[in-house]
């Protein structure tokens, strides 16, 4: 398997970068173990390299991943039991969103590491999980822009210019690099042909849609990598 120039691959190697760069820059209040955390962090970049120039067959990819999963469970004991509740509730009002999106970035770098087996061993072609998703509540922020929480299997927040979704309707979303809009934090994106995709399956599992229906995914993924 061409591991040098896989999209999974390169992902992954960006979202560690944006890991060791967030941990460095926001400023979380709380406590935990800074210096540990990024540590831990630095030593992951050559399990990356260490994958990226492996070429190893598919079916061995679980064997040479396993050294970032336990670093990310390592990782998750330096921030602290409840870290993401503890940095919030702990942020003064005027850090409240920079915290917020410093929290997505870790939770989407360190899902993005933790299951790169998993994405190579599907065939994913796109980078990032595209997954089914159950929409629990929306709200408005503004006449062209909704809040949706969704249910992945675990929370997330969606913003979405499609002012037809409705509650309870099964989508697929990509899990994306978090976006801020309007003081909101997003975490990933509908997918969808002239319109957010209605579907079916088992939320969390992997969405089965279009090829075309990625075509954003693709543009925000390749965006991802340029920056």
């Amino acid at each position: 398997m061409d591991t040098q120039n896989n999209l999974n691959i390169l992902v992954a190697e960006k979202a560690l970068e944006l890991l060791k760069k967030t941990l460095e820059s926001t400023r979380f209040e709380g406590v935990w173990k800074k210096k540990d955390a990024l540590q831990i962090t630095d030593s992951m970049k050559s399990d990356i390299m260490a994958i990226k120039f492996s070429y190893a067959e598919k079916e061995n990819i679980g064997e040479i991943t396993a050294p970032i999963k336990e670093k990310i469970s390592k990782l998750q004991s330096a921030l602290g039991e409840g870290w993401s509740s503890n940095f919030l509730s702990n942020a003064k009002k005027e850090n409240k969103t920079s915290t917020k999106m410093g929290i997505a970035k870790i939770i989407f770098s360190m899902n993005t590491l933790y299951f790169l087996d998993r994405r190579i061993k599907q065939d994913n072609r796109f980078g990032v999980d595209t997954l089914v998703g159950k929409i629990l509540s929306v709200s408005k922020v503004s006449d062209s822009l909704l809040i949706c929480n969704v249910d992945i299997k675990r929370a997330i927040t969606v913003l979405t210019n499609d002012m037809s979704i409705k509650e309870g309707e099964a989508v697929a979303v990509s899990i994306l690099p978090p976006k801020e809009f309007y003081g909101q934090v997003s975490e990933g994106m509908f997918c969808g042909i002239n319109g957010v995709l209605r579907i079916q399956g088992e939320v969390g599992n992997r969405a089965e849609i279009p090829l075309e229906a990625y075509k954003e995914t693709v543009n925000m993924v390749q965006d991802f990598l340029k920056h």
